[in-house]
Parts: structure tokens; C-alpha cells; sequence
């Protein structure tokens, strides 16, 4: 048996550290969730445009703008270059990415073949829920009255039939270049608004028309249809970002 003294240094020891462990866990947490809130803010400053394309970010200029340290500013970027929407260079520093003619024919030519087979399996499998999911997105389209309100129900109801599709493998591939593609998106949607402005219901429009072939059954026939849609709405803004 331990001496009294003995035992009671142990467990003086398990409880500070035992505080310690706590302290550090909600320190990070905390980091955790300021890094969230500055990634979700910095997402929409770069799809927006509200941040130019191959435009510098300035950790310091950020952190003081939220009042935190600069560690969750770097979480925050770290976390957007994963998703392709902030590159560093050879010395840390950040800039919102640039994307290059090649960068959106990659992205095009991946999104088109992913929706295109999700769409082929989503209407095989189509139902009324999905229907009035797809319906929803819709109305709240054509009721729309930012840039940013059409590209976010854009994302989503391509996201509902990606999902629908019961592919889990093209959903995760989708998922992977999704923020990118979103970053396209507000783009050419900004693109097009410039020549007429028409996006909020040319998006409703195009998207009752697939929505119509997928409630058809016929797999094959939402497959050429998403092909297409994808396909018309890069022509019709001019291809490049």
C-alpha cells in the first residue's frame, strides 16, 4: 500500500491532468469552430466574387477582422485549398484561386460525366419525394432575387439528384470537386447575368426540363439530357470563367 502522501500526490496528478485534457480539448474545439465560421465566411467572400480571382488573403487582416489568432485563420484556408479554392505558394502566403481554361474543361468534363451517369440511375430509381424535392428547389429558384440564392439552389438540386442516384462512389466523387464547381457556377452565372438577366429563371427553366425526363423512367434519355444541360449552360456563357 502506498504511503497517504504517495497516493495523494497520484491523484493530484490524474486530476490536473485530467484539467489539463479538458482544457485542451475545449481550446480546440473552439479553434474548431472559429476555423468553420471563417471558412464558411471566406467560402462565400470567393464564390460571391466579392474576392477576386488570384487576389492575396491576408491572415493577419482576417484574424483581426474576427478577433481571433491567426491558427484558426490557417485551419479555415488549409480547409479551402482542400476543396480548390485557395492556393498558397512557395512561402505560405494565400491567394483565391485563378482558375485556368484547362482547370474548368477538367471541371466541366468531370461534372458532365458524373451527373450524367447519377441522372441515368436517379430516374430509374425516381419517386413522388423526389419529385416534390426537385419541385421545391425549383420554385425557390424562380423566386430568387441574388446571384448567390440561385447558385447555392443550383448546387442543391443537382446535389438531390446525385443523391437520388443511390451511387455512393459518384457522390463522393461529386462531393469532392462540389465547392469548385460551385465557384463555375457563380461564375457564369455572374457571366451570363452581364449579357441578360435571365439566370434565375433560365436555371428554373432548364431545370424543370431535366426534372421532366427524369420523372420519365427513361435512364438513358436522363443521362443525354444532363449531358446536354451541363454542356449548354458552358457554351452559353462563353466556356471560360
Amino acid at each position: 500500500m502506498l504511503p497517504l502522501s504517495s497516493a495523494q500526490s497520484m491523484s493530484s496528478a490524474k486530476a490536473n491532468a485530467s484539467t489539463t485534457s479538458k482544457g485542451t480539448v475545449r481550446t480546440s474545439s473552439r479553434r474548431k469552430t472559429l476555423a468553420f465560421v471563417i471558412t464558411e465566411h471566406l467560402r462565400k467572400e470567393i464564390v460571391t466574387g466579392l474576392r477576386d480571382p488570384g487576389s492575396k488573403i491576408s491572415e493577419p487582416t482576417i484574424a483581426a477582422a474576427h478577433s481571433v489568432s491567426r491558427a484558426p485563420v490557417r485551419e479555415a484556408l488549409r480547409q479551402l485549398e482542400r476543396e480548390g479554392l485557395v492556393v498558397f505558394d512557395a512561402v505560405g502566403r494565400s491567394r483565391v484561386v485563378q482558375l485556368t481554361e484547362h482547370d474548368v474543361e477538367d471541371i466541366c468534363t468531370i461534372r458532365t460525366s458524373l451527373e450524367a451517369a447519377a441522372a441515368e440511375h436517379a430516374a430509374v430509381r425516381f419517386d413522388k419525394p423526389l419529385e416534390q424535392k426537385l419541385r421545391n428547389n425549383i420554385a425557390g429558384t424562380e423566386d430568387a432575387t441574388t446571384l448567390d440564392e440561385v447558385s447555392q439552389l443550383d448546387i442543391a438540386f443537382h446535389a438531390a439528384i446525385m443523391e437520388a442516384s443511390g451511387r455512393r462512389r459518384l457522390v463522393a466523387a461529386w462531393r469532392e470537386i462540389a465547392p469548385q464547381l460551385r465557384l463555375w457556377l457563380a461564375t457564369l452565372q455572374r457571366k451570363r447575368e452581364a449579357i441578360s438577366a435571365d439566370v434565375a429563371a433560365a436555371t428554373a427553366d432548364a431545370h424543370m426540363k431535366l426534372l421532366t425526363v427524369l420523372a420519365s423512367g427513361d435512364g438513358t434519355a436522363a443521362r443525354e439530357a444532363a449531358a446536354e444541360h451541363v454542356s449548354s449552360w458552358f457554351a452559353d456563357a462563353g466556356g471560360v470563367a
